[in-house]
Formats: C-alpha cells, structure tokens, sequence
C-alpha cells in the first residue's frame, strides 16, 4: 500500500527508491485516494508519522525497505517490490489464526498439548492487543480460556492456572514483547518469510508503545 501512496503523489514529492521522513511519507498516505475498501482501511490505521515509522521500523528486515538514522531521525527507502506485508484487523482473539504461523500452531494443538512456549508466546501476542489494554487480568483470561477450550486436552483449572503464572512474568516490569517472525520458537510454524505476506510485529495492530519498547530494547542490547 505505501509503495502506491509513493506512486500516486502528486508533482512527485515522493519517489521509490529516494530516502524520505516519516513525515513526508505520512503526507503521501494521507493524500492517496486507493479505490479498494482494504486499502482505506490500512491507510485509516496510519494515524501518524510516529505511527507509520513504527510499521517501518518493525519491517526493518524486508528486503525491500533501507532505514538510515541522520541525527535523531530515520529515513526511510522503499524500493520496488512484488511483495508487501498485510496489516490484519483482530477483533477478537480467533483473528490472530490468520497468521499462518498461528494457524499451524493451531493445528498442532488439535493434536496435542502445548508446550510451554506456546502458551507463552500466544499470552504475550494478547498481552499487547488494543482491546485489552485496558482490561482487567481476569476478561484476559476468561477469554483466552474461550480460545483453548475447543481443544479436547483442555482443562480448565490447569489452564486458568498457566495462563495467570504467563501473565505474572514481566522483564523488569514491563510486558514482554510479543516473538517475532525471526524467533527460534515461531519458525517452528513459518511457512518461510518469502512466502508470507504477514508479519507479526509488522501486520497486528499493536499500540505505539509496544514499538517505543522494542525501539529502547534494541538500543540496550535486551533480550526477548
């Protein structure tokens, strides 16, 4: 979609391929006019250039997308590409099976318990959705547990019990970041990053301060 806000600007004050702000390439998408209801739906998402250079800087390892610091500010060169990541709209927790990774999980699950990682990884991916932001520990739970309950290992005490000892475990306060693509743990379920079209920091629709974390964990060194 950004590739064809670059295309349609007008007097061309953006190109492909030229280094450009996340402001300036904030006023490309709010000037670009797409005719397909999908498009209009990922530029209303875009609701600043803080929020654009988030995207960005969570699809720093596309190949098609060079991020390069002059002073305090990136820059930002997107290059021709057949490729591009979809955001995905997740309006309950069952959206998140969108992502092929965690439809493969959960076929996994069909067949089996999870292992600890999994739960894990799938607490932390809720943690940081927008609708639960504000939520008390208990919603978070009863819901998540309305997710496991259609597997038929599922039990309810036990489950309670995992998902609440997940949501105790915080790195020096903080929620934990959700694992991304790259992640030892999720390539277990990728279908291989040249053939998906999603990314899991680059396509859900987590809050700005899940990406000022991400940006202050990759500046000390942390990990996740």
């Amino acid at each position: 979609m950004l590739r064809d806000a670059i295309r349609d600007a007008p007097d061309e004050t953006v190109m492909l391929g030229e280094f450009y702000s996340a402001k300036t390439l904030y006023e490309a998408v709010k000037a670009y006019e797409p005719d397909a209801e999908w498009k209009r739906t990922v530029c209303s998402r875009i609701s600043s250039p803080r929020s654009l250079g988030n995207i960005l800087v969570s699809q720093r390892e596309h190949r098609s997308l060079t991020i390069r610091q002059e002073g305090n500010t990136n820059h930002y060169r997107i290059q021709q590409s057949t490729g591009s990541v979809q955001l995905i709209t997740v309006d309950a927790i069952e959206d998140l099976f969108e992502l092929p990774c965690m439809a493969n999980m959960a076929e996994r699950l069909d067949e089996q318990k999870p292992v600890r990682k999994d739960l894990y990884n799938f607490a932390r991916m809720v943690m940081w959705l927008p609708q639960y932001q504000n939520s008390d520990l208990d919603t978070i739970v009863e819901d998540l547990k309305g997710v496991f309950s259609r597997w038929s290992w599922y039990d309810e005490q036990v489950t309670d019990y995992q998902l609440r000892y997940e949501f105790s475990n915080t790195i020096g306060g903080d929620t934990p970041l959700p694992m991304n693509c790259g992640n030892d743990d999720m390539q277990r379920y990728c279908i291989g990053e040249d053939q998906c079209p999603y990314s899991i920091w680059g396509s859900l629709p987590f809050p700005d301060e899940m990406y000022d974390q991400l940006d202050e964990t990759a500046s000390t060194g942390s990990e996740f």
